[in-house]
């Protein structure tokens, strides 16, 4: 199917992967570049809720939000390319809590 792996050497965030393939004629392929994101994002922010107003804040931008309800469902979207994001108000009620977690592309969570 085309895959291959390498073992790990120890990369840190920040180091740059360039891979390249070479087929059985000697040809070869043009480089694929990776930086390595190893560090979580921040924890995205919560703006403040009223009522039954949409539930909106800021992320890291292209990560995705997962904002859990009182009642332990959750919502999920994708924060923007500003960082912001919405997610639907199930109807809060006053005291309820509501947490948002990121997890960038690269799976880091906050």
């Amino acid at each position: 199917d085309g895959s291959w792996t390498v073992p790990n050497p120890g990369l840190n965030d920040g180091d740059v992967v360039t891979a390249t393939a070479t087929d059985p004629a000697g040809n070869e392929s043009v480089p694929a570049t990776e930086v390595v994101d190893a560090l979580a994002p921040t924890a995205p922010e919560i703006d403040p809720i009223n009522g039954t107003d949409p539930i909106t804040g800021t992320a890291e931008p292209g990560s995705t939000v997962t904002v859990t309800y009182p009642d332990g469902t959750t919502a999920t979207v994708v924060a923007g390319t500003d960082g912001s994001w919405t997610v639907p108000n199930p109807g809060l009620n006053d005291g309820d809590v509501v947490t948002a977690t990121a997890t960038d592309p690269a799976g880091n969570e906050s």
